[in-house]
């Protein structure tokens, strides 16, 4: 039987004779979307990648980034939100008893993703992207509040904001993170409902 896969390289630390693997990478984003009271059309949380971004600066993203060590999908996605646009993803998906800000909740695929892509169609990186969602009505007509005050590389986002979903079309995107939006708006039936307001 023959297969297509390249081997991952395994590296031994010359000082400490650690032992590395080169494999495939994987990160998380997450489609994050609001309802405002009397607003026909969500919004989506993005943010623009800034000049020290580690590639396609001024293009935009969905809080994404990638897993690390000791920690599930679900926390690392947690933690972009935080170190991106400071936004405490977790409590607002999660409030305590009575604190919730939102009344109405459509989806909510943060504990597990809602689509795991592992095409290896980008030849430069070839991540595996563990894709999350949340979609809720807010009680009040106020954006939940962004910070870029957390940044753990100054400059890796130039600016963060929540944008109306039939938007989307007129700016450049990294990793068709557009798409991505599309694709999440259709699995929750949205998608004609948003390109037709």
């Amino acid at each position: 039987m023959k297969f297509n896969n390249r081997p991952n390289k395994k590296v031994i630390e010359h000082l400490t004779g650690d032992v590395y693997w080169y494999s495939r990478s994987v990160a998380v984003n997450g489609v994050i979307i609001i309802f405002l009271p009397g607003h026909k059309t969500p919004y989506v949380l993005v943010s623009r990648r800034g000049p020290n971004a580690a590639d396609y600066q001024g293009k935009l993203n969905l809080v994404a980034g990638y897993l690390d060590w000791d920690e599930t999908g679900t926390q690392a996605l947690y933690r972009e939100a935080w170190e991106e646009v400071g936004f405490d993803l977790e409590s607002f998906a999660f409030p305590k008893e009575g604190d919730a800000s939102w009344y109405d909740l459509a989806s909510n695929d943060l504990l597990n993703p809602w689509q795991v892509k592992t095409n290896p169609d980008n030849s430069d990186n070839q991540n595996v992207s563990l894709r999350y969602g949340f979609i809720c009505e807010l009680k009040e007509p106020r954006f939940p509040e962004l910070s870029l005050d957390y940044n753990e590389v100054e400059g890796e986002v130039s600016e963060a904001w929540w944008m109306p979903v039939n938007e989307i079309n007129k700016y450049e995107w990294a990793f068709n993170h557009d798409q991505v939006i599309k694709d999440y708006l259709a699995r929750n039936n949205l998608l004609s409902h948003v390109f037709e307001t």
